[in-house]
């Protein structure tokens, strides 16, 4: 394509300066395409600059290895923009853009600034020295294609703008104070893309005895836990399991270990009230319930006058927390614990249950689960089968990623794809 504007009309309008968006104009760019990039906020990557606590996990060295399981039911769709970018293809783009970067555990992968606000700003420097032209404070409140010259317009009430291929960016509905408030949606259905419902994902999980307690004493607040098993389980059936570590906080839990659970909880209110959604943890994954009691049993015949608490802590390495809440803060002598409770106790290290309080609210989460239906997209070149021009990238699609560096994956590689498509008219 050519890249030269004619008067008002671009190549490429990106609407949304989140990730996805920034690396779909650049690329645009770099093809040599007028691109306009659009921003509701004041500045682009408001919410990129709080992704991995501040530090900003850009991408994943064990993808595509395990992207299936990481990128849950419609991870397929993400094969071919995986395969033309790559975590390694992100790594390359950000240290030519001056970031370096180094690998952490479970293959996340993070500047080495170990500063979100850097990988911010290098997008922007790259912004401005490929010559996109940006905009901010322009919310886009509505897209149309024009039949006559065969143009999307995109209109704020600040402007009005044309261009040949519209790439919508906006962002899901997680963190809506970051301008993440859905925006998307809106302008897809207005081109007749359907979006699916809407669902927090990598969200904590408030449990009912934690939502009166007010005194941190009175709780686990605080209470780390490095690897245990977790289920979720709705009228007695369970959905989904993990293992990973575990946070408990004043409401709940949190941590990879309730985030990853999340995405699942029922929208139906009534099935909380009724006690039918339930939060379980396996204090000993690896071990079967009954090699616990087993090793529960021998402990206590062989230390019949020791208290179980110091039992339990020294037997499967407990913390004291741990022991009590398992306990239910009594700590009788081994010898006077019947059979009934012996496995009552098993039973607990194995499927501790909480009640869960509710659906977490979507302010809250860190990702939207839900989008734009994945069917109405083309997956090598993100652009909507239906509505020649619009493309779809990131977090507006019907596919969400685990934490640690893989919904950023995604939106890179969706960006560049749908930016090099747009940018050569495919």
């Amino acid at each position: 394509m050519a890249g030269e504007k004619r008067s008002d009309v671009y190549d490429v309008i990106v609407i949304g300066g989140g990730p996805s968006g920034m690396m779909a104009a650049i690329t645009a760019k770099r093809e040599g395409a007028s691109v306009l990039l659009l921003e509701k906020n004041s500045q682009c990557g408001k919410k990129l600059s709080l992704t991995g606590h501040g530090r900003c996990n850009i991408t994943n060295s064990l993808i595509p290895e395990n992207f299936r399981e990481k990128y849950f039911e419609n991870a397929k769709f993400l094969y071919s923009a995986f395969s033309a970018f790559a975590p390694e293809d992100t790594c390359r783009f950000f240290l030519g853009a001056g970031i370096t970067t180094h690998e952490e555990e479970n293959g996340r992968i993070f500047p080495d600034s170990q500063k979100a606000a850097s990988v911010v700003s290098a997008l922007i420097a790259l912004l401005e020295k490929e010559g996109v032209d940006v905009v901010c404070d322009a919310r886009v409140r509505k897209i149309a294609f024009s039949e006559s010259d065969s143009l999307w317009e995109a209109k704020a009430e600040n402007g009005s703008w044309k261009a040949s291929h519209l790439i919508l960016a906006t962002g899901g509905k997680s963190f809506p104070h970051t301008g993440s408030e859905g925006d998307g949606y809106a302008l897809a259905k207005a081109a007749d893309l359907e979006v699916t419902d809407l669902t927090p994902g990598l969200a904590p999980i408030f449990l009912k005895e934690f939502s009166d307690k007010k005194d941190e004493e009175d709780s686990m607040a605080g209470l780390t836990l490095s690897y245990v098993g977790t289920s979720l389980w709705v009228e007695g059936k369970k959905i989904v399991s993990t293992r990973a570590e575990l946070l408990f906080t004043h409401q709940g839990v949190s941590g990879p270990g309730a985030m990853r659970l999340s995405r699942k909880l029922p929208s139906v209110s009534d099935l909380y009230e009724q006690g039918a959604v339930v939060f379980k943890i396996d204090h000993l994954p690896e071990m079967k319930e009954d090699e616990v009691a087993e090793a529960l049993l021998s402990a206590m015949t062989e230390n019949p006058n020791r208290h179980m608490k110091r039992i339990l802590c020294e037997t499967f390495h407990f913390s004291e927390k741990v022991a009590e809440r398992i306990l239910k803060d009594e700590d009788p002598a081994a010898n006077s614990v019947t059979k009934k409770e012996r496995n009552r106790i098993v039973s607990d290290i194995k499927g501790m249950a909480f009640e869960v309080e509710k659906q977490t609210p979507m302010d809250i989460a860190y990702v939207t689960c839900g989008g734009i239906r994945l069917s109405q997209i083309d997956p090598k070149t993100m652009q909507a089968k239906k509505a020649p021009g619009l493309f779809v990238v990131g977090e507006l699609l019907d596919i969400d990623g685990d934490s640690g560096g893989y919904n950023l994956q995604n939106a890179w590689a969706t960006g560049y794809v749908a930016g090099l498509s747009a940018a050569r008219g495919e």
